[in-house]
């Protein structure tokens, strides 16, 4: 019951969480994000074969197991109490998780991954890449993504905006783009756009822009003079 209140406790805050796996013994980097930590599963059994790297990002309903419980069936077919079989889980530096993965024992993770929605980690996934399936496996390199990405956007803004235009018939405003800000907000103008917000949504998007939004603020300059440009352009 004291462990239960201590967990619960811990989960409160991304703070308190962060330090909690630390106690544990987990190694845990710097600006390490978990989404909506009561859905989170961590198996912490053997807390020290848990690393995980800086700017990681775990998503809602996330599971990550140390080891399997196999040997139960040992000990009734075999009359054999072979311990539980373990491993390390390492996650390297900027990852980030859709919802729903797990990710099994002696699985390592390099950097610059995304992990696609669903997936189920049971093997090594190499730096730089995209990962999805079960087992999740490479489908094609970030760079790749990254550049089709690039191609794809201002197409699915223009879409989004006859969406709202024609279906809910009415005139798409900034609110309706606050999350496409970096498309026509230059970083001198990303505090006056902020307090333009609602304090949710103020509060949201400086959370989503923790540990870059210095940087933002003194070099990112917009495609677009604005919203009103952005929107003359579709």
């Amino acid at each position: 019951m004291i462990r239960k209140i201590q967990y619960l406790f811990a989960i409160s805050s991304k703070e308190r969480f962060h330090r909690y796996l630390l106690k544990k013994g987990v190694k845990i980097g710097k600006n390490v994000n978990f989404k909506n930590r009561k859905t989170l599963d961590f198996d912490l059994s053997k807390p020290s074969l848990i690393e995980i790297g800086d700017n990681v990002f775990f998503n809602k309903y996330f599971t990550l197991l140390t080891h399997d419980a196999v040997s139960r069936l040992y000990r009734v077919k075999y009359k054999d109490y072979m311990p539980y079989s373990i491993g390390k889980v390492k996650i390297g530096n900027n990852v980030s998780f859709a919802r729903r993965v797990t990710v099994l024992k002696g699985v390592t993770i390099g950097d610059n991954v995304f992990i696609g929605h669903g997936s189920l980690v049971s093997k090594d996934i190499p730096s730089n890449c995209i990962a999805v399936g079960r087992p999740a496996k490479p489908v094609c390199s970030l760079d790749e993504y990254y550049e089709r990405s690039r191609r794809k956007y201002m197409e699915e803004m223009k879409e989004y905006y006859y969406h709202i235009k024609n279906e809910e018939n009415r005139t798409p405003t900034v609110e309706d783009f606050k999350k496409e800000y970096s498309l026509f907000i230059n970083g001198d103008k990303i505090d006056e756009f902020l307090e333009s917000l609602d304090k949710r949504s103020n509060r949201k998007l400086k959370k989503e822009m923790e540990g870059n939004y210095d940087y933002y603020k003194r070099n990112h300059v917009a495609m677009f003079n604005g919203f009103d440009d952005m929107v003359a352009s579709f």
